[in-house]
Parts: C-alpha cells; sequence; structure tokens
C-alpha cells in the first residue's frame, strides 16, 4: 500500500464515508500501452490465507467469478491458510509484479500481525510490499451473549452487569490480538468496564463453548451467528457497524448505543505487489470496482452477511492510515503479543 503512508485521515473523512457504496469506475485509459490493454493474456489467481470455505473465501470466490468475465480470463482462487496469514502474504510479496497473482488480506494482516509480531519479522512487509487494488466487501460484527449464561437483553445491560461484577463476566476471542479480542477489549475501554477474556485457538472452539454457555459472550462475525440468533440460541445485543444490520432491524448498533467510535467493520481488499506497473493495477481496480457495484454481487454478498463497499484510491489513503493508527493503538493498550 505505497500511497497509504503518504496520507493523513482528516477529522472530515470518517470510516463509515469510506466504506460504503459508490458507482464503478470506468476503464483507465491506457495511453497506446498495448501490453497493458492485452492484460492479462494468462490466468489470474487470487489467494486467500485462510481454508476454503469460510467467509473470506466465499468473497474470493464471487469476486473471481466476476473478474473471469470481466477479463474473459481463467481466475482461480488459492488458499493459503497458516502462520496468521503470513504464508499467503508471503506467496504474493515474492510473486512477479504483473498482476496475476493477487492477495486477499483484511486488518489483521495489514495492520494488527506486524504490531502483534513486534518482537519477531514478519515474512512480508505490510507497509511496504502490496498496492491496493479495490475492496471486496464488509462483514459487521455482531456483539452476542448466552441468555443463560448472562441475563442481559441489552448492550447497556452487559455493560451494568460488568460493572456490578468487573472481571467476571466472560468472553470468547478467536485468539490473543484477533479482531474479535481487540474489538471486545476497545468497546471495554470505551464502556469503562472489565471483562475476563477466555481465548481459543480459532472460531470453531470459541463457538462451540459460547453455545453451551460456557462462556457468556462474544463479539463474533454475523455469518456465523446469525442461524443461532435466529434460533433463539444466542441473543444478539449490538453490531459493530455504524448502520444497522438489515436482517436484524431491531438490534441497535455500538455506534448509536453512545459510542462512535466504535464504528468496527471487518473488511477485506485485494492487493498486488508493490512493484506491479500503474497500467496494470488501473486495469485490476476498474475491473474489481465494475465487479463490486454490481447489484448481483450485492445480493450474493447479503446473503453471507456481508455488504459490497467501494474504496476508490484516492480515498484509500486516508481509510488504511485510519485503520493502521486504530489497531496499532488497540495491540498497544491491551498489551496483545504473539511472541
Amino acid at each position: 500500500m505505497p500511497d497509504a503512508n503518504r496520507c493523513h485521515a482528516s477529522a472530515a473523512v470518517g470510516r463509515r464515508d469510506l466504506l460504503r457504496w459508490a458507482p464503478a469506475w470506468p476503464l483507465a485509459a491506457l495511453g497506446g500501452q498495448a501490453w497493458a490493454q492485452d492484460f492479462p493474456a494468462r490466468p489470474l489467481r487470487l489467494v486467500v490465507p485462510f481454508p476454503a470455505g469460510g467467509p473470506t473465501d466465499a468473497l474470493a470466490r464471487l469476486a473471481a467469478e466476476g473478474l473471469a468475465s470481466q477479463f474473459n480470463q481463467s481466475v482461480v482462487v488459492e488458499n493459503k491458510a497458516g502462520a496468521a496469514g503470513g504464508i499467503a502474504a508471503e506467496f504474493v510479496s515474492r510473486a512477479a509484479p504483473d498482476g496475476l497473482t493477487l492477495l486477499v488480506a483484511g486488518q489483521g494482516l495489514m495492520f494488527i500481525n506486524k504490531p502483534l509480531y513486534r518482537n519477531k519479522k514478519l515474512s512480508y512487509d505490510p507497509d511496504t510490499d502490496y498496492a491496493y487494488v479495490g475492496m471486496l466487501g464488509s462483514f459487521p460484527n455482531a456483539v452476542v451473549s448466552h441468555p443463560d449464561a448472562v441475563p442481559a437483553q441489552t448492550i447497556g445491560d452487559l455493560f451494568a452487569l460488568a460493572r456490578a461484577n468487573p472481571g467476571k463476566i466472560s468472553y470468547g476471542s478467536n485468539g490473543i490480538g484477533s479482531l474479535t479480542h481487540l474489538t471486545t477489549e476497545m468497546m471495554a475501554a470505551a464502556a469503562k468496564v472489565k471483562f475476563l477474556h477466555v481465548p481459543y485457538q480459532g472460531a470453531a472452539p470459541q463457538m462451540t463453548d459460547l453455545l453451551s454457555g460456557r462462556i457468556g459472550f462474544a463479539v463474533n462475525g454475523m455469518q456465523s451467528v446469525l442461524p443461532h440468533i435466529q434460533q433463539k440460541k444466542l441473543r444478539a445485543l449490538a453490531v459493530t457497524t455504524a448502520t444497522r444490520y438489515p436482517e436484524l432491524p431491531d438490534v441497535p448498533t455500538l455506534v448509536e448505543s453512545g459510542f462512535p467510535a466504535l464504528d468496527l467493520p471487518v473488511w477485506f481488499a485485494v492487493y498486488a505487489p508493490a512493484a506491479t506497473p500503474a497500467p496494470i493495477l488501473d486495469r485490476l481496480r476498474s475491473a474489481l470496482a465494475a465487479v463490486t457495484a454490481t447489484p448481483a454481487y450485492g445480493s450474493e454478498l447479503a446473503k453471507r452477511g456481508a455488504i459490497a463497499v467501494h474504496v476508490p484510491i484516492g480515498s484509500s489513503g486516508a481509510l488504511f492510515a485510519r485503520e493502521r493508527g486504530l489497531w496499532v493503538d488497540a495491540v498497544r493498550t491491551t498489551g496483545a503479543t504473539a511472541d
């Protein structure tokens, strides 16, 4: 993301202003550069740092289908899980900068891993190894509780219980330094309460204990918790985006509950190796923006608990500077470390 370090967040440019629908860009004019106009001459690869079948993989496969149509060329999704996403990130950082090998990444890879592994050199540099292509989509997280373990009807009730029982209301996360961990601690800090953190090795064991009532609550992806909310196995107390989730219109946001800084969507974007030529990046950005702006893409994302978002290159620097500061500060204040 070469432009991110040169841009500074402005008070007038909020995260909710950037993460929103926007019209598709026109295809960039390439000034007669035939080598770029012929792009891509071979199949593209979207490298996903998670196993197949998860929400990020689903986003990548939807985008791959659309890009294949845009380019009239095959687009293959490759899943390279492991090392907190580092295997995929290193693979793309070392790939030829020809626009044919692209990385799907979110806040974890781009902004959290570096301060989280502060005493260990990463095999990739999120600040210098990549050029931003475009957004794939955004997931709201939900604050959900087990109805028997935590007798809270609202997010205000949860905070009141925590004040009356400091450090005793337990919550689960996907691991130390995960988005679910850091988001919950940011929520606790904003409400001036203390919870008991129970880290897990991933989402699946955490969800098992949440559904059984072994932990009181958790911040989890909407795709994972929505069926359990609808079946009344879990109670939704709030969502972590600035606007309410359409499938849960009665569940308030943390923002409207009095915490304006807690607009914390989970997003995933596409990146190319940093040295990719500008005309190739233009082609990729135009094609991806056209795909994600279609109603069909938005409809498919909605089925998976996500929304399509569009952040053009001119706004990406401000967004990424803000995101970097937000998550680096979250790691610092929680003391989270993976070393």
